[in-house]
């Protein structure tokens, strides 16, 4: 990604960013596991970038269930290294963009205890990352 070719950030730095590709939109995200980093990139639609766009609530809690998706794929001593796939990351895409509010915080809360995460950890993930 050059850095004219951004078009939309919650902040600079480590977070994802939106970026205008060869392809159309794409969807940029950094996640680190140990001593391994790796940056992701998908395809969004125009749809998916206005969704994105006019709710930071979804676009944080978006990062937030890719960055531990992704993150559990790889890092050090991973018993099973793996790329994670498009087909995750539409699905994942579904699941956060195009639920209600409510429903994604339920979402959200049981894709944290379902990760052994505290319910509040989305929270201090956001703070920390979107600061």
């Amino acid at each position: 990604m050059k850095t004219e070719d951004k078009i939309y950030s919650l902040n600079e730095g480590y977070s994802p960013v939106i970026y205008k590709s060869k392809s159309g939109l794409t969807y940029s995200f950094p996640v680190s596991s140990g001593h391994a980093d790796m940056e992701f990139e998908f395809d969004i639609s125009e749809q998916d970038f206005e969704v994105l766009k006019s709710s930071n609530y979804k676009f944080k809690a978006f990062y937030y269930i890719l960055f531990n998706e992704a993150q559990s794929t790889f890092g050090t001593g991973h018993p099973n290294p793996r790329r994670y796939t498009a087909e995750e990351f539409e699905d994942v895409k579904n699941k956060v963009l195009y639920k209600s509010d409510h429903d994604l915080k339920l979402f959200i809360k049981e894709f944290s205890k379902e990760k052994n995460l505290a319910e509040e950890y989305f929270h201090s993930f956001s703070k920390n990352v979107f600061q």
